[in-house]
């Protein structure tokens, strides 16, 4: 290149000018995410054995046998629920907000993320 009426004095020859900088085409890239989440929940059931304390006379509720996995399927919203529900809201958005490019598009962009994720483990324990 040579010397520009287009560059600032001594431009031409600097790395540093914003004028000399490499632009570095964006590009896509397959990633896995893994997010570990926790959260305490109360959780109703009947799917226990109430049995006798001997050295207190009362009884406790053993749920030695109890299936938490299935009663917090049934009881509580899991994360693949709240993400059907969340998708729900937003293609409802989406006719409420057709013509509108940006909205769209973030509307769009929301609805893409909810899909893809799986649930690899669920691990339930009675505190």
């Amino acid at each position: 290149m040579n010397e520009s009426a287009y560059y600032p004095a001594g431009a031409y020859s600097d790395p540093n000018a914003p004028y000399n900088e490499t632009v570095v085409p964006e590009r896509e890239f397959d990633v896995t995410v893994t997010v570990t989440l926790t959260k305490s929940e109360t959780i109703t059931t009947v799917d226990y054995s109430p049995e006798f304390d001997e050295e207190t006379g009362g009884t406790y509720a053993n749920t030695q046998d109890t299936d938490w996995q299935h009663e917090y399927e049934e009881n509580c919203y899991t994360i693949p629920n709240l993400l059907n529900e969340l998708k729900n809201y937003i293609t409802a958005d989406l006719e409420k907000y057709k013509g509108s490019p940006r909205t769209e598009r973030r509307l769009n962009k929301m609805l893409a993320a909810c899909n893809g994720w799986s649930v690899e483990e669920t691990d339930i324990t009675e505190e």
